[in-house]
């Protein structure tokens, strides 16, 4: 294992990053590393959720072990009431080094190359769709189709679930605390039988999944069975201790152009 240090210098600031660099590939993705944590860096101060840190746990059922972090978070002013939502979730996201080997290799593996036409389509494209955050459990807020109008989405293992107990779940949008630690404690019996499609943090889809390979019982688009979620789980936990992300790679595989 090689131990790089990059001091990198942004417009207003400078940061320092130690990289632990193993298993490269080949020379271009080594030299590329500097370039590419500044991206990734760049990426995950998009991370809005990750605000105000309450806890770190490596205890949560299913992710034992792994160094997962809740966090309360404040949407900005609602279009309709002017005021700020209250959200809470468990993340467990990279670094600016993790996220940046993950698309490293994820191009080199699917394009053989670590050019910018492609690092740069897959840094946009996962900063379009998570920001690099990847939702363990809890509640998360997003103006997905009204600007400034903040939804609640629900989420376990990196996708959307939904929950059985309408009761629990805010018609007017805005959850109440009780709600909201309500879902950080949700199993899979809380939840309906179909859970979401895209699988954080890059929007990865049964399809993509089966695509490259994948041969568990995960249904498709119009049977989105609740494995998906042990699969997507069971592949970002071995993405975290990896320089891979297999789930960025069947995106790239099938999406990447």
């Amino acid at each position: 294992m090689k131990k790089v240090l990059f001091i990198f210098f942004i417009t207003g600031f400078s940061f320092t990053v130690n990289a632990q660099i193993s298993n490269i590939p080949n020379q271009q993705i080594q030299d590329s590393m500097p370039s590419l944590i500044k991206k990734a860096t760049v990426v995950l101060s998009h991370a809005y959720m990750a605000q105000q840190l309450l806890a770190t746990t490596d205890t949560i059922p299913g992710w034992e072990g792994f160094p997962v972090k809740l966090y309360e978070y404040q949407t900005g002013p609602d279009i309709y009431t002017g005021k700020p939502k209250t959200g809470k979730i468990y993340l467990l996201d990279p670094s600016p080094e993790k996220l940046a080997m993950w698309v490293a290799t994820a191009c080199w593996e699917v394009k053989h190359s670590v050019d910018l036409k492609y690092t740069d389509s897959l840094f946009k494209w996962i900063d379009g769709q998570s920001n690099a955050q990847f939702p363990v459990k809890g509640l998360l807020y997003e103006d997905q189709y009204v600007r400034n109008f903040q939804e609640p989405y629900l989420f376990k293992d990196g996708v959307t679930v939904y929950i059985k107990d309408t009761t629990m779940w805010p018609k007017d949008k805005t959850c109440t605390p009780e709600e909201l630690d309500f879902y950080l404690r949700i199993t899979n019996n809380d939840l309906k039988a179909q859970t979401g499609q895209y699988a954080r943090i890059a929007s990865t889809t049964r399809e993509d999944y089966k695509s490259a390979g994948g041969t568990e019982d995960v249904g498709d688009k119009n049977d989105r069975k609740q494995k998906w979620l042990e699969v997507v789980r069971d592949l970002y936990k071995k993405a975290w201790n990896s320089d891979k992300n297999e789930l960025i790679i069947m995106w790239a595989k099938s999406h990447l152009k």
